[in-house]
């Protein structure tokens, strides 16, 4: 049997993590657009382009998201300095658990709960998170939904927008997410991996903080899955990309129903005067 390329089997890889994370950015958030064949053809040159990168000088992310290059040596010290996998897995848990949790969380992923009985659980489907949104007001919650936007920052990233709901309760802010687990599934990931995404609850409700420690862990886990099986990390599976999701600039609004043509009012991100109910935020 002919051998398969290993460039053509990251050709492949590319258009996997293209389909996985097409649904996650464009269906979710009802301002998005579908993908253009333009748009793909930038998400797979992206992902190739780290071909050209040679093994002396892989790219590794700081927790800020920033670039650096390392030599050999010091990514093998990095790498000692990893977690094991028993550890990762602790750390997660330990954000996840019920002893994470305090009156307010448990009071919003109940009432989170219920609302899904009435809503439906599809977290993909359109409109889910505004409909999760007015139940969560209609039951008393400082509930809004928040849609973040990036832009190009390097010639290594790419631009992105997702959308989220958030609950304020005596100033603290705490994001809730339906099938968090969803925004770190990867193609081809090993068992270790999958082991971590089994961790999560199917609702999840925390802080800022809890939630940006998720993040940096799921993405280095994430990292470590891909290079295992000699899989590239695509632009929107690093660090930076992902945090970009709930800590970036993002535009709050709590209308019950979203404003006429919204797919075209993007210019609410760049100067566009934004209707009263809606709060620019970052």
């Amino acid at each position: 049997m002919a051998k398969i390329p290993v460039r053509f089997k990251r050709v492949a890889a590319a258009f996997d993590e293209v389909v996985r994370v097409r649904p996650c950015d464009s269906w979710e958030s009802e301002s998005s657009t579908e993908l253009s064949d333009a748009d793909l053809s930038d998400l797979v040159n992206s992902f190739l382009e780290e071909e050209r990168v040679g093994v002396e000088e892989e790219m590794v992310e700081d927790e800020g998201g920033d670039v650096e290059r390392e030599t050999d040596g010091d990514l093998i010290g990095r790498r000692e300095s990893y977690c094991s996998d028993s550890e990762t897995k602790e750390a997660l848990r330990s954000l996840l658990g019920d002893e994470a949790s305090d009156d307010a969380v448990e009071k919003i992923r109940a009432e989170t709960e219920l609302a899904c009985r009435h809503i439906g659980s599809g977290s993909s489907s359109k409109g889910f998170k505004r409909r999760l949104m007015n139940r969560l007001r209609e039951r008393g919650f400082d509930a809004g939904l928040c849609k973040s936007r990036w832009g190009k920052t390097n010639k290594r990233s790419i631009p992105g927008d997702y959308e989220y709901v958030d609950v304020n309760i005596a100033g603290t802010r705490y994001v809730v997410e339906v099938f968090l687990a969803g925004e770190f599934e990867i193609a081809r990931a090993t068992k270790d991996y999958i082991s971590l995404l089994e961790e999560f609850p199917p609702i999840f409700v925390g802080k800022q903080e809890e939630l940006k420690q998720i993040v940096r862990i799921m993405s280095r886990a994430m990292k470590g899955s891909m290079k295992s099986v000699e899989m590239h990390v695509p632009p929107w599976r690093r660090n930076s990309y992902m945090q970009a999701k709930w800590f970036g600039s993002y535009k709050r609004t709590t209308s019950a129903a979203p404003p006429r043509k919204e797919s075209e009012r993007g210019a609410g991100f760049a100067g566009e005067r934004l209707p009263e109910m809606i709060l620019l935020v970052g």
